[in-house]
This record gives C-alpha cells, sequence and structure tokens, in this order.
C-alpha cells in the first residue's frame, strides 16, 4: 500500500468542495486530473480489485464526483479527471456494460513505445534488431504518427521468393495492421490471430505499442489461470464430500440460497460452510487439522471472489502461488 498523509475520504471531500466554490463562483470547476495508478494511491493500493473500486466508487459519489473516463478498465497510467457530476446521471452511479469492456490499451504491451525502422533503412539493419531483441516484426515508420507498413520475416521470405533481392526496407514491407487503443480486447484477438500482432494508436495518434501473440499468451495466463486453479479446487472439494454427506446437510450448508440436491449445487461458501462443523468434519476422516483447512479454504474463497469480478489487473501473485499450493494440496489428499 501507498504511504498516506491524508484519508480517501478528506482528500476527496477537498477536491469536490474546491470545484463546488468555483461553479458557485460562477466558473466552470477545474477538473482534476491524474493517473489511475495515482488514484488508486490515494486509497493506499496498487491495484484494482473488486472490493477496491466499489471503495472508490462510494467515496467519488458521496461527494458528488465521478472519473472520466472510468477508472475501472484503464491502463494503470492512463490520465483520468476526476469531475463533478450532480448525481442524477446513471452512467455514473452504476458500472455501464461500455466500461466495463476490456480494451487493448489496458494492456501494458499496449504502451511500450516499439522500435521502429523507416523505409530507406537497409534490411541488414532491420534483421539485425529482429534478430538480436527477437522480434517477429517491426513497425516501418517516418515519425511516431506516420505508419507507412511492417517489415517481418515472412514478407523479407516472400520478398526473396519473388526473387526481389531487396536492400531496403520499403521493398519488402507489408501493409501495417493498426487499432485503436479503445478496441475492445476480443476485436485485438481477432486480428492478431490473422497477422500475429497488432500496432495500438492511442488518442493522440501516436504509435504507443505493439501487442503480438505472445503479449496475448502471457496475459491469457495471468487471467486465465486464477480461474483455472479455481475450477480444479471446486472439483476436489465436490469429490471430497461426495457420498459422505446426506442431501439434508447439503441443503443446511446451502443456507437457503437455492435447491441443493447435492455437491454440485453447494457454492465455495456453502462448502466452507459446511466443513467448518464439527460434525461435518468428522465424516470426511481425515489426519487434519479442520480448523486450519477452513481457515485456507476461506482464504481461497476471498481470492475466488476477486477473479470472479474481472480486474484488467488481474491477481496478485502471491494469490496465484496460493491457489496452486492448495490445488497441489488437494491433489495428494485425492491421492492419499
Amino acid at each position: 500500500m501507498a504511504e498516506q498523509t491524508q484519508s480517501p475520504n478528506d482528500w476527496l471531500q477537498k477536491v469536490a468542495e474546491k470545484m463546488k466554490a468555483e461553479r458557485q463562483g460562477g466558473a466552470k470547476p477545474t477538473a482534476q486530473e491524474l493517473t489511475v495508478r495515482e488514484l488508486l494511491g490515494e486509497f493506499g493500493y496498487v491495484r484494482r480489485g473488486y472490493w477496491i473500486v466499489r471503495e472508490i466508487r462510494r467515496l467519488l459519489e458521496k461527494h458528488d464526483l465521478r472519473t472520466s473516463p472510468d477508472f475501472e478498465m484503464e491502463y494503470l497510467d492512463d490520465p483520468i479527471l476526476i469531475e463533478l457530476h450532480d448525481g442524477k446521471d446513471a452512467r455514473y452511479t452504476e458500472r455501464t456494460a461500455s466500461s466495463a469492456t476490456v480494451r487493448v490499451g489496458s494492456l501494458r504491451a499496449a504502451h511500450i513505445p516499439p522500435v521502429r525502422v523507416a523505409p530507406e533503412d537497409s534490411v541488414a539493419r532491420a534483421v539485425t534488431i529482429m534478430r538480436m531483441r527477437d522480434f517477429s516484426q517491426l513497425p516501418v515508420m517516418t515519425t511516431k504518427t506516420q505508419v507507412k507498413g511492417v517489415i517481418s520475416w515472412r514478407s523479407i521470405g516472400k520478398a526473396y521468393v519473388d526473387k526481389c533481392n531487396p536492400e531496403i526496407v520499403q521493398n519488402c514491407m507489408e501493409e501495417a495492421n493498426v487499432i485503436p487503443a479503445k478496441a475492445t480486447l476480443a476485436e485485438a484477438t481477432d486480428e492478431i490471430w490473422q497477422h500475429d500482432y497488432v500496432l495500438v494508436r492511442g488518442k493522440d495518434r501516436s504509435i504507443t505499442g505493439i501487442v503480438t501473440a505472445a503479449d496475448l499468451a502471457y496475459q491469457f495466463r495471468q487471467l486465465a489461470l486464477p480461474f483455472i486453479l479455481i475450477g480444479e479446487i471446486e472439483h476436489h472439494l465436490r469429490d471430497l464430500v461426495r457420498g459422505r454427506f446426506e442431501v439434508e446437510e447439503f441443503s443446511e450448508a446451502a443456507n437457503g440460497q437455492k435447491e441443493v440436491r447435492g455437491p454440485d449445487d453447494l457454492t465455495f461458501g456453502g462448502y466452507c460452510r459446511l466443513l467448518e462443523r464439527i460434525e461435518s468434519w468428522k465424516k470426511l476422516d481425515l489426519n487434519l487439522d479442520r480448523a486450519e483447512f477452513v481457515k485456507h479454504l476461506e482464504e481461497v474463497r476471498g481470492i475466488r471472489n476477486e477473479v470472479m469480478h474481472f480486474s484488467p489487473d488481474g491477481i496478485k501473485q502471491t494469490d496465484v502461488e496460493q491457489l496452486d499450493q492448495f490445488v497441489r494440496f488437494l491433489r495428494d489428499l485425492g491421492r492419499s
């Protein structure tokens, strides 16, 4: 957590009072500019989890404030504005489908300016850069906004097959695949599937980054691995309790949330409630400490709740490691 000199509530109150005083004086309120990372820092956080986003939204609304664009899905180092609103605009009192959409601009790779070459550069220079940095392609640009094409191993190979024997980049480049930073991650995925990369164009028309299949695979692992681990944990828990309890016991553990016919109908919270009972634990006949097991189960439940409320920042690495450790523990338990 970041060091704080005043509470988030006091900070937002001062921001709101200043803007309201400007409006009452007949002037247009001056919005406060900062980055998403700086906003999180004012609350003492470094990432956006479900409860963190909820806390920030609650305090913003308390002081008749909003962020533009919405802070939840923007890239951490992108600028946002804290503005006044009258509390009547439903777009800011509830998260909309638009604000919940993951954009390609939320990826870190979309904000690393790409290494580029010029059309008149030699192919030897481009090849040297690609080999030294293990790149599959390079954008061909004259300025940070002007894209002339892309040179890649594919385009170089095609030129030689066509017996062009190119010496400069412009003789073996292909059309560039460019998308705006506001494009959805789903749209970017389709483009990357077809072209192996996308160049990302920012709000100022500059090329802010290049997202490749490798970047997408890394992002997928960061976001999907926790889902996979949680799914396996739930599978092991079902196997652990299956055939050991009556329907009435499962139903009681469900706490009246829904009709329960067996372990497949229990929520994660239901497993916690079932196994925290001494009489239920005895039926498992495990040579383990019940309190310690349930403690870890509750911690996994908290991580699961964060994972299920998607955040572009993913979850903490320590949380991923804890999920992985619990999975390995349950695997061993199932083999014993």
